[in-house]
């Protein structure tokens, strides 16, 4: 068969249709003749080669099955292509934010396996075409125009005809954009590879090193060697060298809280029993025993500092032994007054007692009436005043304040004052009449009267309060808001580059840049818990120094429940952020619907919902009614509180630009990590706690009585 022919006829055919389409619109005698001159040429071509046998009885059917074979072969040419360029994507993108020796060996000899093979496949994609497939032009490689001309007419969604098989055909063919990209990616891959291994290995010697500074009590030098680290690989022992710290801080911490416990028995009330002075030494020798018993402990304990010569736990087990050996010599001390006091009470009691019966053995029928009375009289009034305790000990006062509509959680603040003393909720307090009033540094004034009841629970009920707050913008261009439930002022915004740089800058402080490109706006990732922290203390000792903040004004990183607060959620049971996590459900910051709608926040790509890829400008998507933005996205945001009240690991909160599970995005999930932990998709949020008198107020009270008051306009009066 001649193919050049079979081509050539397709070519032809393709003429034809086109004519016959036009046909119909000729009016013109010459185009109808060159028409019809045209058709006859093509029937004489037709019948010469069909008779000679070069075109088979049916060259349509012919073409249609050159078309469908060479659909198959752009097939697994496009299938290949996706194959290795997915090939360590997450690795190149870096959205995998925790990686294993084993994941990347196994990337590394997979990639080293595409780009070996690569031009063993594009020779075996290459043979699915014939030599008149493909023709040679200015621009490259390209399908036959005769192919493409039938498909245009006869198979218009036929894949030949997509805009990207140009490429495709210049891919199996060893060249063209698309086998420029596969060999740049697997490149890539295998140079991010090798990156990774050897930052493996590093970061494993710089762990061992660690391990051993640990293992030696050097704990300075061993948490400068982990400060240095990114702990990325999931396989790594990062944790152990910080449990071997701490193990030794431990042992520190419970040498001091047995004492502690020693003192709590040394010093409780203890009285010797009535007229007994005789047992006043027993106990006296058991407390003195359980002091020497400790005393050989914290001597043992001293010893075995000598083997750690020049450590940072010799020289803090040093410092601790002295204080706890000169409070030990003072407890001693003090048990000796009070046992002396409490044997010199035993024996008064039993003088008097002695003396009581020889006065009943001689005198007691003349006695007896005056003693009966006096011994009911005493009893009663033993039982009056045992009886007035246990009442007096229920008399509380218990309330909720709340700040428009959500209740203060923050035991630090949701306190009212009685006669001016601060009071909490479950206090106990004598009963009377009281003035209520507020701490006017955190709240507008509120005076009311109150009566307390003794022997019950004096519930005050529901305390509404009003913030005493305006908006702040401090000299870095961070702006405050006021937040119902949170007594500190809320920045509306992450911490921006522009916001970080000068910390980092001033303090010299370590600050791994992302791998993407961030503008000043956008906000500052690859920030650890203590960095946050350590940007918080340094702000406000700026702004003290520069006279825009009081000295018992203070920024720092939000509470838990104060985020809580801020992204309107509610009421969460459980006592620590653990216990809260993901408890409420179907709630968002945007709100309850899923998926999230569009440009509510700088989510994963895959939700498709925003523009970006990586972080965006802070306040680039719209504000909650608290007037605060990015609650929900763009970055993981560090908060105070420790996960599970055990001090390992810091909360997080808020989802990040590489989050699109729905438990991830929810307005309760937590997530956690160590303080010392940098990646690119945490950054944080700072707050101010502001109390009058403060500079802060004080520019705004300027400020509203520097501004002129708009006359209001007349009343109308409704006719009678």
């Amino acid at each position: 068969m001649n193919l050049d022919l079979t081509r050539k006829l397709a070519l032809l055919q393709a003429t034809a249709a086109n004519l016959r389409e036009t046909s119909r619109s000729f009016t013109d005698t010459a185009d109808m003749f060159a028409y019809r001159q045209f058709q006859m040429e093509l029937a004489e071509y037709l019948g010469t080669h069909r008779a000679t046998g070069d075109i088979p009885q049916e060259p349509e059917a012919f073409v249609h099955g050159e078309v469908d074979r060479l659909e198959k072969v752009l097939g697994p040419v496009a299938a290949f292509v996706q194959e290795q360029l997915a090939l360590g994507r997450e690795i190149l993108a870096a959205k995998k934010q925790s990686l294993a020796l084993p994941q990347v060996i196994e990337c590394q000899a997979a990639a080293d396996s595409a780009y070996g093979s690569l031009v063993e496949h594009e020779h075996r994609l290459a043979a699915g075409f014939l030599n008149k497939d493909l023709s040679v032009e200015e621009g490259g490689v390209d399908l036959a125009p005769d192919l493409v001309a039938f498909c245009k007419l006869a198979r218009a969604k036929s894949p030949l005809l997509q805009p990207e098989r140009a490429a495709r055909c210049q891919f199996a063919n060893g060249e063209g954009p698309l086998h420029a990209e596969v060999v740049e990616h697997l490149v890539a891959v295998r140079a991010a590879c090798a990156t990774l291994l050897e930052l493996h290995a590093e970061q494993a010697e710089t762990l061992q090193q660690a391990h051993a500074l640990a293992e030696t009590a050097d704990f300075t030098r061993a948490a400068a060697l982990i400060e240095r680290l990114n702990p990325v690989f999931t396989d790594l022992p990062y944790h152990h060298v910080t449990e071997v710290i701490d193990g030794w801080r431990k042992s520190l911490d419970e040498v001091e809280a047995k004492f502690t416990r020693l003192r709590e028995q040394v010093e409780s009330p203890w009285r010797a029993p009535f007229a007994q002075p005789w047992k006043v030494p027993a106990r006296q020798t058991e407390m003195e025993e359980k002091l020497q018993q400790f005393h050989d402990h914290l001597t043992k304990f001293h010893g075995g500092l000598e083997s750690w010569k020049n450590s940072d736990f010799a020289r803090d087990g040093h410092s601790l032994f002295k204080k706890l050996m000169a409070q030990a010599d003072t407890l001693r001390g003090g048990l000796a007054v009070r046992c002396g006091q409490a044997r010199t009470r035993a024996l008064a009691q039993l003088a008097a007692t002695i003396a009581a019966c020889v006065l009943i053995a001689n005198f007691g029928g003349k006695l007896l009436p005056v003693l009966l009375p006096v011994a009911a009289v005493f009893a009663a009034t033993k039982s009056v005043r045992a009886a007035h305790r246990r009442l007096g000990a229920r008399t509380s006062v218990v309330f909720r304040i709340e700040a428009d509509g959500r209740v203060l959680d923050d035991a630090g603040h949701a306190s009212i004052r009685l006669n001016g003393d601060p009071v909490r909720s479950g206090d106990r307090i004598a009963p009377g009449s009281y003035q209520l009033t507020l701490d006017t540094s955190l709240y507008e004034p509120l005076t009311r009267t109150v009566t307390v009841v003794f022997g019950r629970r004096n519930n005050l009920g529901v305390i509404p309060v009003r913030l005493n707050h305006e908006a702040h913008t401090n000299s870095l261009g961070m702006r405050f808001l006021p937040v119902p439930g949170a007594a500190a002022l809320f920045s509306v915004w992450p911490v921006r580059v522009q916001d970080y740089e000068p910390f980092a800058q001033e303090a010299t402080q370590k600050w791994p840049r992302p791998k993407f490109k961030q503008d000043p706006t956008h906000p500052a990732v690859s920030i650890s818990w203590d960095d946050a922290r350590r940007f918080c203390l340094w702000l406000t000792d700026k702004e003290r120094r520069a006279g825009h903040l009081g000295e018992r004004d203070e920024y720092r990183l939000p509470t838990d429940l104060e985020w809580s607060a801020a992204v309107d959620l509610g009421k969460e049971a459980g006592a620590t952020p653990a216990e809260r996590d993901g408890k409420i459900p179907d709630m968002y910051p945007w709100g309850k619907d899923w998926p999230p709608p569009k440009n509510v926040g700088n989510y994963d790509g895959e939700l498709r919902k925003d523009s970006f890829d990586y972080t965006s400008p802070v306040g680039s998507f719209p504000a909650n009614r608290h007037g605060l933005h990015d609650l929900g996205g763009n970055v993981w945001e560090w908060c105070n509180d420790s996960y599970d009240g055990q001090q390992n690991y810091r909360v997080l909160r808020g989802a990040s630009w590489h989050s699109s599970k729905p438990h991830t995005l929810l307005s309760s999930a937590r997530l956690f990590n160590s303080p010392g932990h940098r990646v690119d998709i945490v950054g944080f949020r700072c707050v101010l706690e502001a109390r009058r008198p403060s500079p802060v107020f004080a520019v705004r009270e300027k400020q509203q009585a520097a501004t002129p008051a708009t006359p209001s306009a007349p009343v109308p009066v409704a006719p009678a």
